[in-house]
């Protein structure tokens, strides 16, 4: 018959040899590279409740490098100093209208929301400057062929320009404020302005100063 000397024998060396193996893969990590954590980090998706809000927040972060806070009006002061925050402004043939601006801070700019391809996108972001800032109604993007009328220029009026750029003396017409005008080519981006030209005039004028004559209030 086996003793129990050589039983205990046995057990005990298949218990140790099971010790060792354990504290082997232990030590190296389970047989990867030194013990790191192969798995890559996730990057983190935009915050926003919708598809037009995901990609406000992408443009924000691509485009202006800063944290998106989606609604301005829940931001903190102190804990979201320094995000960009939005307020919506409106819907209209199928775009979507915010403004843009630092927590705690007046909005900078617009940011104009339309579908191209299945996906939401911004196509149109002019700034919001002092002489702007107060002008009625929302910048949607424009188009050649349609009607829009000018606003917020009285008591001045709209400078009509030979050229879509910025130079001294090339101003040739002035169109009142309240005028409506027909745009016949554009948009041509110069000088941080978007410039369309208009039908019957000799020139090329600002587009922050253009409204749909329904979207001028």
């Amino acid at each position: 018959m086996i003793s129990l000397r050589l039983i205990v024998a046995v057990f005990g060396a298949v218990f140790l040899t099971t010790l060792i193996v354990v504290i082997a893969l232990s030590c190296s990590g389970g047989g990867d590279d030194g013990g790191s954590d192969p798995t890559p980090t996730p990057t983190q998706a935009p915050t926003g409740s919708g598809p037009p809000e995901q990609a406000l927040a992408r443009y924000v972060e691509t485009e202006l490098g800063k944290t998106f806070f989606e609604d301005c009006s829940k931001a903190q002061p102190g804990e979201d100093a320094g995000k960009i925050c939005s307020i919506f402004r409106g819907e209209r043939s199928g775009q979507r209208a915010y403004v843009l601006g630092l927590v705690a801070s007046e909005p900078s700019q617009w940011a104009i929301l339309e579908q191209q391809g299945g996906a939401w996108k911004v196509v149109y972001a002019p700034k919001i400057s002092f002489d702007t800032s107060g002008l009625p109604g929302v910048p949607w993007s424009l188009k050649t062929g349609v009607d829009v009328v000018v606003v917020g220029t009285a008591p001045d009026c709209l400078n009509v320009h030979t050229e879509p750029k910025l130079v001294q003396g090339n101003a040739v017409d002035c169109i009142k404020d309240g005028t409506k005008i027909k745009l016949s080519a554009g948009p041509i981006e110069a000088d941080g302005y978007q410039w369309w030209q208009v039908e019957g005039r000799a020139g090329w004028v600002v587009a922050d100063y253009l409204r749909y004559p329904d979207a001028a209030q």
